[in-house]
Order: C-alpha cells, then sequence, then structure tokens
C-alpha cells in the first residue's frame, strides 16, 4: 500500500484529532482542576498513552472496514480516491481491519484490568462492534449512521474521564472540598466538550450526506437527503447549527463571564458557525458541501483550542 493511499485509508489528520482531544482533555481540563484542590490525576501517562493508542487503533479500524463497505458508492462519489482494491487488496483489508482491532481492544482491556475499571471492557469489545454494523447496516438507514458515529465521537473527550473518575471517587470521597462538587465541575466542563463533539460531528455527517447523494442513492442508501430532499436537509443543519450555537452561547454566558471566554466564542465559534449557516443556505452541489465538510471540521479544531485557553484560566484566577 502506498503512502498516499494509507493516508486516505486511516484518515491520520482524524486520528492525530482523537489524541490531540484526549490530551487536551487531560492536561487542559481535568490536570488544573484537579490542580485547584491539591490533586493529581490517578492514571499514569503511560497507562493514559496506553487508552490513546488503543482508541486509535479501533478507530482506524473503523476507517478501515467502512472503506471495505464503501468501494461501490466510492467508484461513484470519489472515483480518484479509492484505496480498497486499488493499493491494497479487499482481503488485506480485512485483515488489517482485525489486527487492528486486536491490538486495540487488548491494549484497552489491559489497562481496564489493571486500574479496576471492568466496565470499560464492555466499551473497548463493544465499539469495534458498532463500527462494524454501523459499516454494513446503520450508516444506510436514515440518520441512524449519523448519531451512531457522533455518539462515538462524544465517547472520545468521554474516555479520559471515564478512566480517572472511579479512582478519584475512591481515594477521594471523603474528602468534603472536592468530592462530590469538585468532580461534578470536572465532569461538566467533559461533558459539554462532548456535547460539542457530538453536536459538530453529526452535523458534519448529514453534510457529507449531501455531498455523497449520488453515490448513496445507487447503494439503497435510506439517508436525510435522499428521503427528504436536499432542501429540508439544509434546514436540519441549520437548525442543528443554531441549536448548538445557543446551548454553548447559554453556557458560555452562564458559567463563563470573563471577557476572555465570552470573546473567543463570538469571534471563534459564533462567527465560524454564523458563516456556516450562510454557505449552507447557498450550498447547490458536491464541492459545495466539500466545502461545508471541511470548514466544520475548522470549527471542530476551534472548539478543540479552547481547552488549552481554558488551562490559562484556571492557572491565572481560580489558583491565585
Amino acid at each position: 500500500m502506498s503512502v498516499k493511499g494509507a493516508f486516505r485509508i486511516f484518515r491520520f489528520s482524524n486520528l492525530l484529532m482523537v489524541a490531540i482531544t484526549m490530551y487536551l482533555m487531560r492536561w487542559s481540563i481535568i490536570k488544573p482542576l484537579l490542580g485547584v484542590f491539591g490533586i493529581d490525576l490517578q492514571v499514569s501517562e503511560l497507562a493514559f498513552l496506553g487508552l490513546v493508542l488503543s482508541t486509535v487503533l479501533i478507530t482506524a479500524a473503523g476507517y478501515v472496514i467502512n472503506d471495505y463497505h464503501d468501494v461501490r458508492a466510492d467508484q461513484i462519489n470519489k472515483p480518484t480516491k479509492l484505496v480498497v482494491g486499488f493499493d491494497i487488496s479487499r482481503r488485506s483489508t480485512i485483515l488489517l481491519h482485525w489486527i487492528l482491532n486486536f491490538f486495540g481492544v487488548c491494549i484497552g482491556i489491559v489497562f481496564a484490568v489493571l486500574y479496576h475499571v471492568p466496565w470499560m471492557i464492555l466499551i473497548f469489545a463493544g465499539v469495534p462492534l458498532l463500527l462494524w454494523y454501523y459499516s454494513v447496516r446503520l450508516k444506510h438507514i436514515i440518520l441512524a449512521g449519523n448519531i451512531a458515529v457522533s455518539l462515538l465521537t462524544a465517547t472520545v473527550p468521554l474516555l479520559v474521564i471515564f478512566f480517572e473518575y472511579p479512582l478519584l471517587a475512591r481515594n477521594y470521597h471523603t474528602d468534603p472540598v472536592f468530592y462530590p462538587n469538585g468532580l461534578i465541575a470536572i465532569l461538566t466542563w467533559i461533558c459539554v466538550f462532548a456535547f460539542f463533539a457530538f453536536m459538530i460531528n453529526l452535523i458534519r455527517e448529514i453534510i457529507k450526506d449531501a455531498q455523497d447523494l449520488e453515490g448513496d442513492t445507487e447503494m439503497g442508501s435510506n439517508t436525510l437527503p435522499i428521503s427528504y430532499g436536499i432542501k429540508n436537509t439544509k434546514r436540519v443543519i441549520i437548525g442543528m447549527t443554531i441549536f448548538t450555537m445557543m446551548v454553548l452561547g447559554y453556557f458560555f454566558v452562564t458559567y463563563l463571564k470573563d471577557w476572555i471566554s465570552l470573546t473567543y466564542f463570538g469571534v471563534a465559534l459564533f462567527l465560524p458557525f454564523s458563516y456556516l449557516i450562510i454557505r449552507t443556505i447557498k450550498s447547490k452541489n458536491s464541492s459545495d458541501y466539500q466545502f461545508l465538510s471541511t470548514w466544520v471540521k475548522v470549527i471542530m479544531l476551534l472548539g478543540l483550542l479552547y481547552a488549552p485557553l481554558v488551562n490559562w484560566l484556571i492557572k491565572n484566577y481560580l489558583t491565585r
């Protein structure tokens, strides 16, 4: 398989985003908030690296199996970017999928057992099955596949606290200053980022359905654009964008009243979201939706970059 083919089938930029998201949640949100209470992270850096590696490998396996089942549609939607059957055989693709899943699941289970979080085994074993079922069935059902993938995206920041939470609750449940209010504050922050990840990915998934309308129709998929048309799909995209802006706006105005956070929300989120709405209204063809998909990834990155700013605000205001 060529280097170019590897980049396409593994989506290295997306995998990098997964790793960055997890480390930002750990170092920019959880660690500084724990520092306010004089508490350190409970999961070692080596164990956390294992968690990140496991998540990245399982995610990569999901991309591989999705491309395996998408060959026919991709021959129509993006014929110049096909990898499966050209750079890598279909048999090798399946083998690669199983290898990635095997190592990803094994690493995750090892650390779940070592840190006494056995219920996490269900996540590590269940996610590959869900990704496989998505590629063969869910993605062809209206909104079901979109929601499933978006939920998995929202799980990425949540995984970070899933490992820390049991240890924090176990070790500091007698600390009245930290437990439960401090732990609730950390959970709230992570959940806001998870909400943002869910909504922004759901918006992007629906945009991609509009972009891939021709190929999905050939495959017999029942996506939102196919079932309800492009005009109604645009209305859904705009409605979800406005809803996301309102929820984030409420959070910023109610809980983050410092001018730095409000300025960041206005410039880095409100304006890009507003531009997304304008471009959605004007979009007419596949290339327009390709631009929208890229623009949503920009908004996703801008949302994540608020995490380092949170770290700075905590260190310069809450710890004084």
